[in-house]
């Protein structure tokens, strides 16, 4: 980023100054994000500058001072790439891609063999470059230099054997943390299952519990309706209709496979009016229609008494001209169920719609996108429920 001002002033005389300013702005985005990576990349790779950099800087001093003498830095420079090329090319490439496919070791002795060649031609082309040499260069002469030749082969196989150390380290390293991962999943997977296992536990321990509690409730109403049957039938009669109620409700399954017949549960609506109507001790008008064939079919227990609890609790059905309305009906592999009732406005409507919510869930998890259902208020005096299941 930079600017560049230009300022020009007008001659005297003409009575006023004249500043024409012309602003450069310049953001180098291409230097700024090359900058940008090559930083990050030496953080990433630091370990392999510093090691690279002491082992550079020992060598040349070790064999500068055994040997008296130092060699240029541009000879320095341009062989220790070429080392470097050598050693990552045999770790990634010739190690690396080889062991992955099928022949491996003939694959790795062939690409050893050519890799020294190529490594000994291009050191040797190094060599004739930086010597100044006037004779002419060919491959005949690196063979007849044969100590230039063998200096080239040690480099050579020097540089490859670290580069073998070095893959080896890195394929420790990988199964290494392959091994460490295996063993936190399995460890994590023990976890889970003790955890799985000690909700087992838990639940067959309350599924017992519950078993013991609906059958002293069962043996308690049964003593109930004895005892009161001899005094008021109606009573009896009340007490007999809740413990098959309540028993039908605990014994049903939400399982596809052991979804309870129609059937049970319309019997069961007939014991809920039955119910309504000794509570409240009035008239409760219902008209009640479905065809034989709803009979038979499976499907998901109590959203039926449920509707009609719904009807009984917050609708008015003691007008016999306004009677509440379920219809049952199957076509055309549909199951439709439609409710209608006059809305009781002298009762509080709290929790009504947490029903409605309840029976949607559940219909939701039986039937997943197969089922529609619709409820909400007509002309503000009628409530209307509308399911419809695509059988």
């Amino acid at each position: 980023m930079f600017h560049v001002f230009y300022f020009e002033t007008s001659p005297i005389g003409y009575g006023k100054k004249s500043y024409y300013t012309v602003i450069i702005w310049s953001y180098t985005n291409t230097v700024y994000s090359m900058t940008k990576k090559i930083f990050e990349w030496s953080k990433t790779q630091r370990i392999h500058l510093i090691g690279w950099a002491l082992f550079i800087f020992f060598e040349i001093t070790l064999i500068g001072l055994a040997a008296g003498a130092f060699g240029k830095p541009l000879n320095y420079l341009l062989h220790y790439v070429l080392n470097i090329i050598l050693f990552y090319t045999n770790a990634h490439l010739v190690l690396g891609k080889s062991f992955k496919m099928r022949n491996s070791w003939t694959r790795v002795c062939f690409l050893m063999v050519v890799q020294i060649g190529l490594y000994i031609f291009l050191r040797s082309i190094l060599n004739y470059i930086l010597s100044d040499s006037s004779k002419e260069f060919n491959v005949v002469t690196i063979v007849e230099n044969y100590r230039s030749f063998f200096q080239s082969l040690w480099r050579g196989l020097f540089f490859i054997g670290l580069s073998c150390f070095y893959f080896l380290f890195i394929e420790y390293k990988e199964e290494r943390n392959k091994r460490e991962q295996a063993e936190k999943q399995e460890y994590l997977n023990n976890i889970r299952t003790k955890e799985i296992q000690n909700e087992l536990n838990v639940a067959q321990y309350e599924y017992l519990r519950a078993q013991i509690n609906p059958h002293l409730l069962f043996n308690t109403l049964s003593f109930l309706y004895d005892s009161v049957r001899k005094f008021n039938e109606d009573a009896g009669e009340a007490v007999l209709n809740l413990a098959e109620l309540m028993r039908f409700s605990l014994d049903t399954r939400e399982s596809n496979d052991n979804f309870p017949k129609l059937e049970e549960e319309l019997n069961q609506i007939y014991n809920l009016i039955s119910l309504n109507k000794i509570r409240k001790d009035k008239e409760q008008y219902i008209d009640f229609s479905f065809p034989e064939e709803v009979k038979n079919l499976r499907f998901i227990p109590l959203v039926i008494i449920t509707l009609v609890e719904n009807m009984l609790k917050h609708g008015n059905l003691q007008k016999p001209s306004n009677p509440g309305i379920l219809t049952i009906n199957l076509s055309k592999g549909k199951l439709l169920i439609e409710t209608s009732n006059l809305i009781n406005t002298k009762i509080h409507q709290s929790g009504f719609n947490k029903g409605m919510e309840n029976i949607e869930k559940r219909l939701s998890l039986a039937y997943g996108d197969k089922f529609s259902f619709m409820f909400g208020k007509r002309d503000k005096n009628y409530f209307d429920v509308k399911l419809m299941l695509n059988l």
